[in-house]
């Protein structure tokens, strides 16, 4: 028993298994021998051996709580949900507090996809152990998928200040901050993650993840490839070296990564929706078959599973197969309602119209001219707005093949910027609004200056028109406006994973959400004086140099031949829309929505 304990502090946790055994059948009168039996064979991988050891234990003391602690992390490991909540619940009753109970009930909410349950476990044990530096971590995690990200940065920033070598939390805060649209400040946190510990490999496939948002390719491919030549079997990894690689144009390498994930993981449905994309109509009956199985398959976890649905509509799509599409893309956006029920984030129409109302009354010309001359007037920053699948990105790839351009694609920093927007707005002294242009730039990956200006294509940026001319004067705004049946049709297509975007999975939330950005760029055409460019896709696919002209006119850029060959740029695409704009400029997109007309209902 001594032995297995010196094994089990020092990380031999084999050998503390093999003596925690040996020392069990010895003595079967020690509740304590056999409770920390239970223990270790959960570390070590062997629930059913961990569940026999605790219900021996409850056998001879039926109200040790650590006994029911670790039968309820045995009896999750082995799929047995409902038992192992009520055994974690009956420690919990059984002592208050209970860290360990508390946070293995909290893991098991969040893999479950209920985010607040899981906050709200991680928050008791927080109360019962302020000082836990997991648990705080597990808390942030928790607020960041509810997108309660000015508390989950403090969780863990008050957790590093208890324990600067923890590098759980390092890794946390760089998600949270990536999240908060804070690339540079993601990237410092990852790597201070990978610093404390160098095995980490989910730190280092996120450093990954956040060099390639910077538009770092360079970085991101290397460790991404760091990663997987440590640990060969990180399905994520080779996932994410695909999507870098798609970034740079490099599709045919970028589809043997995505066939490498699925090979490690058959039912990573993320790799497979981009192989769906890939191939499009040339998609193989194998493959098409292995899409249609996991679609269908119960077993799997809610993302993948919503993500194979995704994918199957997309392969039914390309090869015609109109009515099986549109019901996959029923399925996978019903899905992907409840999870947001789950995490109370459902889109309020109602609510949201009385937003857009509280925009324009509090955001007008009177209060947007009496802060005039107080923001940065050297920025020299493009934002391209509008619906998201409106053309945004195909902006964005025509103005960055010129070079005097740079994007960051859609950086999403200005809407984590005002504590309370808009009420705040009338109200903002020149300090605030200093603050505010100080942090969007210093949140950009890319920042503008000596020339080059810098794109930003958050569809959101639309509601934050009125922020931006205060605080970029110099600022340019490029709107993109599309058929609104192929937009609706597009959002609904798209398995969105950002938060803010509820309303793509219902196809009447769709249209209010729409009436509503309509509305609100009629408001600023009225309120403001800074420029907006109306593009319309329709017009951009049909007649691209006259457009592409149109926009660099009105960028004060001069004229640039690389622009029309924008889909052979090798800048970052950071959006869905990757497949389509390494192509050159197509119009099978245009009336995409008869192929379903009587298909498309209003639930």
């Amino acid at each position: 028993y001594l032995m297995a304990m010196i094994d089990l502090n020092t990380g031999r946790i084999t050998e503390a298994g093999d003596s925690i055994l040996k020392a069990s059948l010895i003595d079967d009168k020690d509740p304590s021998i056999h409770a920390n039996c239970a223990a270790i064979m959960n570390l070590c991988g062997r629930p059913m051996e961990a569940e026999a050891s605790a219900r021996y234990v409850l056998e001879m003391e039926p109200d040790m709580p650590e006994a029911y602690c670790n039968l309820g992390v045995a009896l999750e490991a082995q799929g047995k949900i409902a038992d192992a909540r009520e055994a974690l619940s009956k420690a919990i009753d059984l002592k208050p507090g209970y860290a360990d109970a508390l946070l293995s009930l909290g893991n098991m909410w969040f893999r479950a996809g209920d985010y607040i349950s899981a906050a709200e476990s991680f928050a008791e044990a927080v109360k019962s152990g302020p000082n836990n530096v997991m648990a705080k971590t597990n808390l942030a995690v928790a607020l960041r998928h509810i997108g309660e990200l000015a508390a989950a940065e403090q969780q863990c920033l008050e957790a590093i200040s208890i324990d600067q070598a923890y590098a759980e939390a390092h890794n946390a805060l760089g998600n949270v901050r990536l999240q908060l649209g804070d690339v540079p400040g993601a990237i410092k946190a990852f790597e201070d993650a990978v610093q404390r510990r160098e095995v980490y490999p989910e730190a280092r496939a996120n450093l990954a993840g956040a060099r390639y948002k910077s538009g770092d390719m360079k970085g991101a491919e290397a460790d991404y490839q760091s990663v997987l030549e440590r640990h060969p079997e990180f399905a994520e990894a080779a996932l994410g070296l695909g999507i870098v690689q798609l970034a740079q144009g490099r599709v045919a390498d970028a589809e043997r990564r995505f066939r490498r994930a699925v090979e490690i993981r058959p039912t990573l449905g993320e790799a497979w929706m981009n192989i769906a994309e890939a191939k499009g109509s040339d998609l193989s009956d194998d493959d098409l078959k292995i899409i249609r199985e996991r679609a269908a398959d119960s077993r799997l976890p809610e993302e993948d599973r919503i993500s194979f649905l995704f994918a199957l509509g997309s392969a039914e799509d390309s090869k015609g197969n109109f009515a099986e599409a549109i019901k996959a893309y029923d399925q996978g956006n019903t899905r992907r309602r409840r999870l947001a029920e789950k995490m109370e984030s459902v889109f309020d129409p109602d609510l949201f119209d009385e937003e857009i109302s509280n925009v324009i009354r509090s955001v007008n010309k009177k209060t947007v001219s009496s802060h005039e001359g107080v923001g940065d007037a050297e920025a020299e920053m493009i934002f391209i707005c509008g619906m998201p699948r409106s053309g945004t990105t195909l902006v964005e790839q025509i103005l960055t093949a010129h070079p005097s351009v740079s994007g960051v694609g859609e950086a999403d920093i200005l809407s984590g910027l005002p504590d309370a927007y808009p009420a705040e707005f009338p109200d903002l002294v020149p300090e605030q609004i200093l603050t505010y242009a100080d942090t969007y730039l210093a949140r950009l990956p890319i920042r503008p200056r000596d020339g080059l200006r810098v794109t930003d294509k958050t569809p959101q940026n639309v509601f934050f028109l009125g922020l931006i001319q205060v605080l970029f004067p110099k600022a340019k705004v490029i709107h993109c406006g599309r058929g609104a049946r192929d937009v609706e049709l597009s959002c609904y297509f798209q398995n969105f994973h950002s938060g803010g975007l509820d309303w793509a999975s219902r196809l009447e939330d769709i249209r209010r959400y729409a009436a509503g950005e309509a509305r609100i760029i009629a408001h600023w055409h009225e309120a403001l004086d800074i420029g907006i460019h109306e593009v319309r896709y329709e017009d951009l696919v049909e007649n691209p140099e006259a457009e592409a002209r149109k926009l660099l006119e009105f960028c004060d850029l001069e004229w640039d031949d690389s622009v029309l060959r924008s889909h052979e740029a090798m800048g970052t695409v950071l959006t869905a829309s990757n497949w389509q704009v390494r192509k050159p400029i197509y119009k099978t997109a245009v009336g995409r929505w008869r192929n379903y007309e009587g298909m498309l209902g209003g639930g």
